[in-house]
């Protein structure tokens, strides 16, 4: 096996954070150069593929001047879903766009980049309140794909991928309430892990109802699994006042990366088991491609999935009490900027969840959480009672829509190309079980196509020796898209 420092040593690739906080430890590099080489790079193609919506040049030039910490320098942007202080924070509301509204604090988690070193350079682009597959909001345009500027990049973290797949820094934060990482990594041609429920802090703002009863987990973007393990290190962990947290995994995961994973029980899956929705045949292809590798390598490879996933009312019952959540959300962020927000201010979508949610009662809300729960339980005990260690699958259900495919109306707001295509990424949101998508495949016509793996409850480690060694069998640093810094 190469040696996990290689990985980012291939000529024409971009340098991972680990090596670029590795040469400001031997002197190389001071972290202000790495924040202007990081601004110039955004420059240079952001007019292209819309990307950063908000930079924030000047405090991650001031950050990278005290930056201590192991990645003292290292160039990150955020999702606009997140709030840093003094900066605009919008959820690609246009309401709240043109109001200016400004955070009044960081975000634990913001805290958490900064004190390992990282310098903030600007915020993502997302859709309206992360809530569709498509990053094409009112308020911040169309985000388009490095791979082709015709086609989606996914959603919510739209942004957030083609920031790390153009090489504008090497590590992103992301959100996944239902791919919202995974999703825009496989269109994009990146890594994207969605951790454990609970393993990045989500406070000290209480949004979401909870973050949509746990279902909405903070996770990254990146281009090599040591950076995922390594940021992982450096920002994990629960803050005062979370209600959820992870246990702290064993000894630090950066020591997992080209660790053996020993024999692992592999499921594979390439069609959907509730037989709603069609499989595009590159992605099963995909799939099925890994497969053989990963047996191969050793490990003990057969069909199999959680009985769970037949269920084909999900996630419907689980609707009334997203409704409520966004409602809740629109109205809060109207309070932000004065003002109660209309259905002039919404796209068709956000304000048909605000309709729904008059029509919810408590005891529908209720029932809605408890069928959340309940479709965790059965869907966990795949891993824990029967012994399965990976469930692989297609990252997605189809290939890369062109942009403008997915634009829900007033008359049909929900219709068309909404959770079908992250049928396999939704239960680990369910359940809160980590989730990791990696760029193992491409379609026929060269843009990305992502292969999903998912652990068990709490066990990074594991996806991290098993992407690991993946990354080295398939080796996709050398992949970049036409249009890059």
């Amino acid at each position: 096996m190469t040696d996990a420092a290689d990985v980012s040593s291939a000529p024409g690739t971009f340098t991972d954070a680990t090596a670029l906080a590795e040469q400001v430890r031997r002197g190389e590099v001071r972290p202000e150069e790495l924040v202007e080489d990081a601004i110039k790079r955004i420059e240079a193609v952001n007019d292209q593929v819309n990307a950063v919506i908000i930079p924030t040049y000047e405090k991650g030039r001031r950050e990278a001047t005290t930056a201590g910490g192991p990645f003292a320098g290292v160039p990150y942007l955020v999702k606009d879903t997140i709030a840093t202080k003094g900066d605009l924070f919008t959820n690609a509301l246009f309401a709240v766009k043109n109001a200016g509204y400004r955070a009044t604090e960081d975000a634990a988690l913001v805290e958490r980049f900064r004190e390992a070193g990282f310098a903030l350079l600007g915020k993502t682009n997302l859709p309206e309140m992360a809530l569709v597959s498509t990053t094409e909001s009112i308020a911040w345009g169309q985000c388009r794909n490095p791979w082709d500027l015709t086609r989606s990049v996914g959603g919510s973290s739209g942004g957030a991928a083609v920031a790390v797949a153009t090489g504008m820094v090497p590590v992103a934060h992301g959100s996944d309430g239902g791919g919202s990482i995974r999703e825009p990594a496989s269109k994009c041609g990146v890594v994207g892990i969605k951790p454990t429920r609970g393993r990045l802090t989500q406070g000290p703002v209480v949004m979401d109802s909870d973050n949509v009863s746990g279902m909405a987990h903070e996770g990254l973007l990146a281009r090599t699994i040591r950076d995922v393990a390594g940021v992982l290190d450096a920002v994990g962990g629960r803050f005062a006042g979370d209600p959820y947290g992870a246990a702290p995994p064993l000894r630090r995961y950066v020591e997992e990366v080209g660790a053996d994973p020993g024999r692992l029980r592999i499921g594979v899956c390439t069609t959907d088991p509730a037989g709603q929705f069609e499989v595009d045949a590159d992605c099963a292809a995909g799939v099925r491609k890994v497969a053989d590798v990963l047996s191969d390598l050793g490990h003990d490879v057969a069909e199999g999935f959680p009985e769970a996933i037949r269920d084909e009312s999900w996630p419907l019952p689980f609707m009334p009490a997203v409704a409520v959540v966004v409602s809740r959300e629109v109205r809060r962020f109207g309070n932000l900027i004065g003002r109660e927000l209309t259905e002039n201010d919404l796209e068709p979508q956000t304000w048909a969840y605000v309709q729904l949610a008059k029509q919810v009662s408590g005891e529908q809300y209720a029932a809605g959480i408890d069928a959340l729960r309940t479709q965790a339980v059965a869907t966990e005990r795949w891993w824990e009672e029967e012994g399965w260690d990976i469930w692989l699958t297609p990252s997605l259900t189809i290939q890369t829509p062109g942009l403008g495919e997915f634009k829900p109306t007033k008359e049909d707001p929900f219709g068309g190309l909404g959770m079908e295509p992250s049928r396999f990424e939704v239960p680990s949101n369910v359940s809160g079980q980590p989730s990791i998508s990696l760029p193992l495949h491409h379609a026929g016509d060269g843009l990305p196509l992502g292969v999903l793996l998912t652990g068990a409850y709490g066990r990074e480690d594991v996806l991290i020796r098993i992407s690991s060694q993946l990354e080295h069998a398939m080796p996709w640093i050398e992949r970049i898209p036409p249009i890059h810094a």
